[in-house]
């Protein structure tokens, strides 16, 4: 068996004042009525785990109205082989602290790819924009992943994110008259050599990711051909020469327009884009398809099995596709899964659930 949660503890965390819930093995059904705080407990737990909300990124959101800091507390069984206690204390304006067993942790990226002993898969009602939304979206998604299993793809990605804007910021004044473009050549290779870091990163994950989405997706939906196709605005092997390519039409815009951060990948059903051409329903689909990939991804490239956090994810299926998945929760080390209705899940799966009821903020 993997590591999994056993208990957590919530302080001054979105709408809870102090509370505390133990978890199983298993399936965990987070069951209560909207706006009582189902959402926010899977949040705290995908926050303790990784030292950041996968909700919003302002962390002050976190902190309960009306206080001044938010402080979440959790146990690991790490495999049967004792436990790990990890917390994470976060007041805005200060530095968040992130423990592990009391020593604070050295990044966040570090503590982010693995140190809480676990790590996690989320699925929040929003996250259906990964198919559905913009580039940046499904890169979000990729670069997520990958940040989850090395702290130094996760440094990268940031790295290259203040690189391609200081580099933006140059054009800009290069086009005005401020700079000479001689001035470009620092940052060219600074984004070149942060930029082939994440690149490589992505071309080497995409192809296996891609086949097991093809799995999650006949599991789910049924026989269909389904596929993801990753789009470059520049070849690895040739991205400086790209760069060096576009400098005129980036001076004239004044930001740069070929990169990592410029590229995106297809969600393909059938070999048509669900993006453009899918349903509600198939974007809906796919995106679950996508998580369950990115489970099946962590748990190849680690050996374990993250903890699944899915919210409100049963209420849009049908029976059957229910069925499908309360199976694939079965059969994952640890999910816990919030729903307003339990009537949602079959009678013999709730069996061997773990429940666990909450309203207005209070656990049971």
């Amino acid at each position: 068996m993997s590591s999994y949660l056993r208990a957590l503890r919530l302080i001054n965390f979105r709408n809870y004042a102090d509370a505390a819930v133990l978890f199983a093995p298993g399936l965990n059904v987070v069951v209560g009525n909207n706006a009582q705080g189902k959402t926010n407990l899977l949040e705290a737990v995908a926050f303790t785990v990784t030292g950041s909300t996968p909700r919003t990124p302002n962390d002050s959101e976190v902190v309960r109205w009306g206080q001044d800091f938010a402080r979440t507390e959790m146990r690991v069984n790490l495999n049967g082989h004792g436990e790990r206690k990890i917390a994470v204390g976060y007041a805005p304006g200060q530095k968040k602290r992130l423990t592990v067993d009391d020593v604070p942790a050295t990044s966040v990226a570090a503590y982010g790819a693995g140190g809480a002993g676990v790590r996690v898969v989320t699925f929040f009602p929003d996250d259906i924009r990964v198919v559905k939304g913009a580039p940046a979206d499904r890169r979000e998604f990729l670069d997520g992943l990958l940040s989850s299993l090395r702290p130094a793809y996760a440094r990268a990605v940031t790295e290259y994110a203040r690189a391609v804007q200081q580099r933006n910021q140059l054009l800009r004044r290069i086009r005005d008259g401020f700079s000479s473009e001689r001035t470009l050549s620092t940052w060219d290779r600074k984004v070149v050599q942060l930029g082939k870091e994440i690149l490589e990163g992505r071309t080497a994950a995409i192809a296996p990711l891609a086949s097991l989405f093809g799995e999650a997706v006949g599991a789910l939906y049924g026989p269909e051909k389904a596929g993801l196709q990753y789009y470059h605005s520049a070849p690895l092997d040739g991205y400086p020469e790209a760069l060096r390519e576009a400098y005129n039409v980036d001076i004239e815009r004044g930001s740069t327009s070929v990169g990592p951060h410029r590229d995106d990948f297809a969600v393909l059903l059938g070999g048509v884009s669900v993006t453009t051409y899918g349903s509600q329903g198939q974007q809906r689909l796919t995106t679950l398809a996508l998580k369950f990939a990115a489970r099946d991804y962590l748990r190849t490239k680690t050996g374990h099995d993250p903890i699944l956090l899915f919210d409100d994810v049963m209420s849009e299926l049908d029976e059957r596709r229910r069925g499908d998945l309360a199976e694939y929760f079965l059969e994952s080390t640890q999910a816990v899964i919030s729903t307003t209705n339990l009537e949602y899940f079959e009678g013999a799966i709730l069996e061997r659930a773990r429940i666990v009821r909450i309203s207005g903020g209070s656990i049971t």
